[in-house]
Protein backbone atom coordinates (compact mmCIF):
# COMPACT_ATOMS: atom_id res chain seq x y z
CA UNK A 1 0.00 0.00 0.00
CA UNK A 2 1.32 3.66 -0.84
CA UNK A 3 1.78 5.39 2.24
CA UNK A 4 0.90 9.39 2.72
CA UNK A 5 2.58 10.46 6.09
CA UNK A 6 1.44 13.48 7.82
CA UNK A 7 3.71 16.22 8.78
CA UNK A 8 5.26 15.99 11.72
CA UNK A 9 6.25 18.58 14.53
CA UNK A 10 9.89 19.16 13.44
CA UNK A 11 8.80 19.28 9.56
CA UNK A 12 6.15 21.92 10.20
CA UNK A 13 8.54 24.03 12.43
CA UNK A 14 11.20 23.49 9.34
CA UNK A 15 8.67 24.70 7.02
CA UNK A 16 7.24 27.58 9.33
CA UNK A 17 10.69 28.77 10.29
CA UNK A 18 11.66 28.77 6.48
CA UNK A 19 8.64 30.95 5.52
CA UNK A 20 9.47 33.67 7.90
CA UNK A 21 13.37 33.77 7.33
CA UNK A 22 12.48 33.83 3.62
CA UNK A 23 9.52 36.05 2.88
CA UNK A 24 11.29 38.56 5.04
CA UNK A 25 14.81 38.34 3.61
CA UNK A 26 12.76 38.88 0.02
CA UNK A 27 11.58 42.01 1.19
CA UNK A 28 14.92 43.17 2.27
CA UNK A 29 16.31 42.15 -1.05
CA UNK A 30 14.27 44.03 -2.73
CA UNK A 31 15.11 46.90 -1.82
CA UNK A 32 18.74 46.14 -2.09
CA UNK A 33 18.25 45.47 -5.86
CA UNK A 34 16.13 48.77 -5.90
CA UNK A 35 19.01 50.97 -4.53
CA UNK A 36 22.06 48.91 -6.41
CA UNK A 37 24.26 51.01 -8.23
CA UNK A 38 26.68 48.16 -8.77
CA UNK A 39 26.75 45.71 -11.74
CA UNK A 40 28.34 43.11 -10.20
CA UNK A 41 26.10 42.89 -7.73
CA UNK A 42 23.20 42.58 -10.15
CA UNK A 43 22.88 38.71 -10.94
CA UNK A 44 23.75 37.38 -7.58
CA UNK A 45 20.40 39.83 -5.86
CA UNK A 46 18.70 38.25 -8.37
CA UNK A 47 19.87 34.73 -7.43
CA UNK A 48 19.22 35.76 -3.78
CA UNK A 49 15.73 36.97 -4.69
CA UNK A 50 15.01 33.41 -6.38
CA UNK A 51 16.23 31.35 -4.05
CA UNK A 52 13.98 33.43 -1.37
CA UNK A 53 10.92 32.74 -3.88
CA UNK A 54 11.51 29.00 -4.12
CA UNK A 55 11.46 28.04 -0.59
CA UNK A 56 9.07 30.22 -0.17
CA UNK A 57 6.58 28.47 -2.91
CA UNK A 58 7.66 25.29 -1.84
CA UNK A 59 7.05 25.52 1.48
CA UNK A 60 3.06 26.92 0.44
CA UNK A 61 2.67 23.98 -2.30
CA UNK A 62 3.47 21.17 0.96
CA UNK A 63 0.99 23.43 3.53
CA UNK A 64 -1.54 23.67 0.97
CA UNK A 65 -1.15 20.13 0.24
CA UNK A 66 -1.66 19.39 4.00
CA UNK A 67 -4.76 22.03 4.65
CA UNK A 68 -2.36 23.80 6.88
CA UNK A 69 -2.26 27.52 7.51
CA UNK A 70 -0.27 29.23 5.33
CA UNK A 71 1.83 31.96 7.86
CA UNK A 72 1.71 35.37 7.63
CA UNK A 73 5.00 36.06 6.72
CA UNK A 74 6.25 39.15 5.20
CA UNK A 75 4.43 41.13 2.12
CA UNK A 76 5.01 43.67 -0.31
CA UNK A 77 3.20 45.85 2.93
CA UNK A 78 6.62 45.69 5.07
CA UNK A 79 9.01 46.87 2.23
CA UNK A 80 8.86 50.56 0.86
CA UNK A 81 10.52 50.63 -2.78
CA UNK A 82 10.31 54.23 -3.20
CA UNK A 83 12.52 54.44 -0.14
CA UNK A 84 16.08 56.02 -0.92
CA UNK A 85 19.12 53.42 0.13
CA UNK A 86 20.76 53.22 4.23
CA UNK A 87 23.64 50.88 3.27
CA UNK A 88 26.00 50.60 0.61
CA UNK A 89 25.97 48.12 -1.94
CA UNK A 90 29.10 46.51 -0.44
CA UNK A 91 27.29 46.34 3.12
CA UNK A 92 24.24 44.73 0.85
CA UNK A 93 26.38 41.64 -0.71
CA UNK A 94 27.73 41.20 2.97
CA UNK A 95 24.33 40.88 4.06
CA UNK A 96 23.70 38.48 1.17
CA UNK A 97 26.76 36.10 2.44
CA UNK A 98 25.48 36.11 5.64
CA UNK A 99 22.04 35.22 4.48
CA UNK A 100 23.67 32.38 2.52
CA UNK A 101 25.68 30.88 5.19
CA UNK A 102 22.70 31.29 7.96
CA UNK A 103 20.34 29.66 5.29
CA UNK A 104 22.38 26.93 4.65
CA UNK A 105 23.65 26.21 7.86
CA UNK A 106 19.80 26.24 8.82
CA UNK A 107 18.41 23.88 6.27
CA UNK A 108 21.40 21.49 7.02
CA UNK A 109 20.00 21.48 10.40
CA UNK A 110 16.77 20.38 9.64
CA UNK A 111 17.60 17.90 7.55
CA UNK A 112 18.78 15.32 10.60
CA UNK A 113 14.73 15.39 12.01
CA UNK A 114 13.33 15.47 8.70
CA UNK A 115 11.10 12.24 7.32
CA UNK A 116 9.26 13.21 4.52
CA UNK A 117 10.32 13.02 0.87
CA UNK A 118 8.89 16.09 -0.73
CA UNK A 119 9.80 18.48 2.59
CA UNK A 120 13.66 16.56 2.83
CA UNK A 121 13.95 17.36 -0.91
CA UNK A 122 12.89 20.76 -0.29
CA UNK A 123 15.34 21.34 2.24
CA UNK A 124 18.22 19.33 0.23
CA UNK A 125 17.67 21.49 -2.46
CA UNK A 126 17.73 25.00 -0.33
CA UNK A 127 20.94 23.90 0.99
CA UNK A 128 22.65 23.39 -2.74
CA UNK A 129 21.04 26.50 -3.44
CA UNK A 130 21.97 28.65 -0.76
CA UNK A 131 25.88 27.39 -0.53
CA UNK A 132 26.15 28.37 -3.95
CA UNK A 133 25.45 31.70 -3.18
CA UNK A 134 27.71 32.04 -0.77
CA UNK A 135 30.11 30.67 -2.71
CA UNK A 136 29.24 33.56 -5.31
CA UNK A 137 29.36 36.27 -2.59
CA UNK A 138 32.55 35.04 -1.31
CA UNK A 139 34.06 35.22 -4.70
CA UNK A 140 32.75 38.94 -5.71
CA UNK A 141 34.14 39.80 -2.07
CA UNK A 142 37.70 38.43 -2.74
CA UNK A 143 37.31 39.95 -6.74
CA UNK A 144 36.35 43.25 -4.36
CA UNK A 145 39.32 42.93 -1.81
CA UNK A 146 36.36 43.22 0.66
CA UNK A 147 36.37 39.83 2.44
CA UNK A 148 36.80 40.21 5.78
CA UNK A 149 39.52 37.43 6.66
CA UNK A 150 40.27 35.98 10.15
CA UNK A 151 43.40 36.36 11.91
CA UNK A 152 46.65 34.90 10.27
CA UNK A 153 49.12 32.69 12.78
CA UNK A 154 52.40 30.73 12.24
CA UNK A 155 52.41 27.71 11.22
CA UNK A 156 52.26 24.86 13.55
CA UNK A 157 56.04 23.37 13.70
CA UNK A 158 55.08 19.46 14.89
CA UNK A 159 52.22 17.85 16.31
CA UNK A 160 52.30 16.85 20.13
CA UNK A 161 50.08 16.03 22.98
CA UNK A 162 48.72 18.23 25.59
CA UNK A 163 51.23 17.69 28.83
CA UNK A 164 50.07 19.74 31.48
CA UNK A 165 46.16 20.61 32.81
CA UNK A 166 47.54 24.80 32.49
CA UNK A 167 46.10 24.57 29.15
CA UNK A 168 42.83 25.12 30.24
CA UNK A 169 43.99 28.26 32.56
CA UNK A 170 42.15 29.60 34.76
CA UNK A 171 39.79 33.03 34.63
CA UNK A 172 42.11 35.24 36.33
CA UNK A 173 45.86 36.11 35.28
CA UNK A 174 48.31 34.90 32.89
CA UNK A 175 46.33 33.29 29.69
CA UNK A 176 47.88 30.29 27.12
CA UNK A 177 48.27 31.36 23.77
CA UNK A 178 44.25 31.02 21.80
CA UNK A 179 44.04 28.01 19.76
CA UNK A 180 42.88 28.24 16.22
CA UNK A 181 39.44 27.18 17.01
CA UNK A 182 39.56 29.45 19.41
CA UNK A 183 40.55 32.39 17.67
CA UNK A 184 37.75 31.08 14.32
CA UNK A 185 34.86 31.42 16.90
CA UNK A 186 35.96 35.45 18.41
CA UNK A 187 36.31 36.32 14.57
CA UNK A 188 32.97 35.19 13.70
CA UNK A 189 31.62 36.42 16.84
CA UNK A 190 32.65 39.54 15.88
CA UNK A 191 31.33 39.55 11.91
CA UNK A 192 27.89 38.61 13.38
CA UNK A 193 28.30 41.58 15.99
CA UNK A 194 29.71 44.00 13.64
CA UNK A 195 26.78 43.37 10.41
CA UNK A 196 24.42 43.39 13.54
CA UNK A 197 25.49 46.74 14.81
CA UNK A 198 25.64 48.09 11.26
CA UNK A 199 21.74 46.91 10.95
CA UNK A 200 20.59 47.81 14.06
CA UNK A 201 22.52 51.72 13.19
CA UNK A 202 20.84 52.17 10.41
CA UNK A 203 17.17 50.50 11.65
CA UNK A 204 17.52 53.11 14.49
CA UNK A 205 17.74 55.71 12.25
CA UNK A 206 14.61 55.12 10.22
CA UNK A 207 12.28 53.55 12.48
CA UNK A 208 9.10 54.96 12.93
CA UNK A 209 7.76 54.08 16.53
CA UNK A 210 10.16 56.07 19.41
CA UNK A 211 10.34 52.54 21.20
CA UNK A 212 11.85 50.68 18.57
CA UNK A 213 14.33 53.60 17.63
CA UNK A 214 15.21 53.56 21.31
CA UNK A 215 15.42 49.57 21.62
CA UNK A 216 17.56 49.66 17.89
CA UNK A 217 20.07 52.07 19.89
CA UNK A 218 20.39 49.78 22.54
CA UNK A 219 20.99 46.75 20.19
CA UNK A 220 24.09 49.25 18.41
CA UNK A 221 25.64 49.93 21.90
CA UNK A 222 25.47 45.97 22.94
CA UNK A 223 26.83 44.94 19.50
CA UNK A 224 29.58 47.40 19.58
CA UNK A 225 30.53 46.47 23.25
CA UNK A 226 30.51 42.55 22.11
CA UNK A 227 32.95 43.65 19.63
CA UNK A 228 35.18 45.34 21.91
CA UNK A 229 35.28 42.56 24.02
CA UNK A 230 36.34 40.25 21.60
CA UNK A 231 38.83 42.54 20.14
CA UNK A 232 40.74 42.98 23.18
CA UNK A 233 40.95 39.23 24.13
CA UNK A 234 42.94 39.09 20.61
CA UNK A 235 44.98 42.41 21.49
CA UNK A 236 46.50 40.87 24.35
CA UNK A 237 46.77 37.66 23.11
CA UNK A 238 49.16 39.59 20.09
CA UNK A 239 46.86 38.06 17.25
CA UNK A 240 46.36 40.35 14.26
CA UNK A 241 42.73 41.88 14.06
CA UNK A 242 40.88 41.15 11.53
CA UNK A 243 39.44 43.89 8.95
CA UNK A 244 36.61 45.80 10.00
CA UNK A 245 33.14 45.55 8.72
CA UNK A 246 31.72 48.52 6.23
CA UNK A 247 29.62 50.43 8.57
CA UNK A 248 28.34 53.33 5.83
CA UNK A 249 25.19 54.46 6.84
CA UNK A 250 23.28 56.97 4.67
CA UNK A 251 21.44 60.13 6.17
CA UNK A 252 18.06 58.60 4.84
CA UNK A 253 15.43 59.15 7.35
CA UNK A 254 12.76 57.07 5.25
CA UNK A 255 12.30 53.59 6.47
CA UNK A 256 12.39 50.97 3.39
CA UNK A 257 11.03 48.25 6.04
CA UNK A 258 8.14 48.04 7.79
CA UNK A 259 8.99 48.31 11.83
CA UNK A 260 7.73 44.70 11.93
CA UNK A 261 10.53 43.52 10.06
CA UNK A 262 12.99 45.01 11.44
CA UNK A 263 12.23 43.85 14.88
CA UNK A 264 11.68 40.47 13.37
CA UNK A 265 15.68 40.85 11.52
CA UNK A 266 17.20 41.39 14.80
CA UNK A 267 14.90 38.88 16.57
CA UNK A 268 16.76 36.40 13.96
CA UNK A 269 20.24 38.21 14.47
CA UNK A 270 19.97 37.27 18.18
CA UNK A 271 19.12 33.95 18.09
CA UNK A 272 22.06 33.19 16.00
CA UNK A 273 24.16 35.45 18.00
CA UNK A 274 23.38 33.04 20.96
CA UNK A 275 23.76 30.11 18.98
CA UNK A 276 27.52 31.18 18.29
CA UNK A 277 28.48 31.94 21.78
CA UNK A 278 27.00 28.26 22.73
CA UNK A 279 29.28 26.87 20.09
CA UNK A 280 32.17 28.50 21.32
CA UNK A 281 31.78 27.45 24.74
CA UNK A 282 32.13 24.44 23.42
CA UNK A 283 34.76 24.65 21.50
CA UNK A 284 36.78 26.89 24.14
CA UNK A 285 39.12 25.21 26.52
CA UNK A 286 40.39 28.79 27.62
CA UNK A 287 38.15 29.24 31.16
CA UNK A 288 37.92 32.91 30.92
CA UNK A 289 36.37 32.42 26.95
CA UNK A 290 33.83 30.65 28.82
CA UNK A 291 33.20 33.51 31.43
CA UNK A 292 33.02 36.18 28.86
CA UNK A 293 30.69 34.13 26.70
CA UNK A 294 28.43 32.77 29.66
CA UNK A 295 28.12 36.92 30.79
CA UNK A 296 27.74 37.64 26.83
CA UNK A 297 24.96 35.51 26.13
CA UNK A 298 22.91 36.48 29.64
CA UNK A 299 22.95 39.96 28.10
CA UNK A 300 21.98 39.22 24.38
CA UNK A 301 18.93 36.93 25.59
CA UNK A 302 17.86 39.96 27.93
CA UNK A 303 17.55 41.96 24.93
CA UNK A 304 16.02 39.34 22.56
CA UNK A 305 13.18 38.59 25.78
CA UNK A 306 12.81 42.81 25.60
CA UNK A 307 12.31 42.64 22.06
CA UNK A 308 9.95 39.90 21.62
CA UNK A 309 7.47 41.50 24.25
CA UNK A 310 7.84 44.74 22.17
CA UNK A 311 6.86 42.50 19.23
CA UNK A 312 4.17 41.06 21.11
CA UNK A 313 2.64 44.39 22.17
CA UNK A 314 2.07 45.75 19.16
CA UNK A 315 0.98 42.43 17.18
CA UNK A 316 3.89 42.02 15.04
CA UNK A 317 5.08 38.65 16.53
CA UNK A 318 3.45 35.72 14.47
CA UNK A 319 2.25 32.43 16.53
CA UNK A 320 4.45 29.74 15.27
CA UNK A 321 2.05 26.21 15.06
CA UNK A 322 2.15 24.73 18.24
CA UNK A 323 0.26 21.63 20.31
CA UNK A 324 -3.63 21.42 20.80
CA UNK A 325 -4.30 23.13 24.24
CA UNK A 326 -5.92 20.34 26.24
CA UNK A 327 -6.83 21.50 29.56
CA UNK A 328 -8.48 24.97 27.72
CA UNK A 329 -10.43 22.08 25.88
CA UNK A 330 -11.04 20.29 28.88
CA UNK A 331 -11.88 23.45 30.88
CA UNK A 332 -14.23 25.29 28.30
CA UNK A 333 -17.49 26.22 29.31
CA UNK A 334 -20.45 24.20 28.42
Amino acid sequence: MEHHPKLVSSEVAALWSAYMQNTMSYCIMQHFGQVNEDPDLTNIIQSTLANCDYVKKGVIQIFESENHAIPIGFTGEDVNLKASRIYSDLFALRYIKYMAAAGTAAAAAFLEVLARNDVRTLFSRTSEMFMKLYNDACELLLKKGAFVRSPTIPPMEKAEYLQSESFLSGILGKHRPLTVMEIAHISKNTETNSIGRTFVAGFSQVAQLPEVRKYMERGAEIAAKHEAVFREILIEDGVPLPSTWDSTISQSINSPFSDKLMMFQVNSLNAIGVAGYGASIGASLRKDLGVHYTRLISEVMQFAVDGTNLMIQHQWMEQPPQNIDREALRNRSV
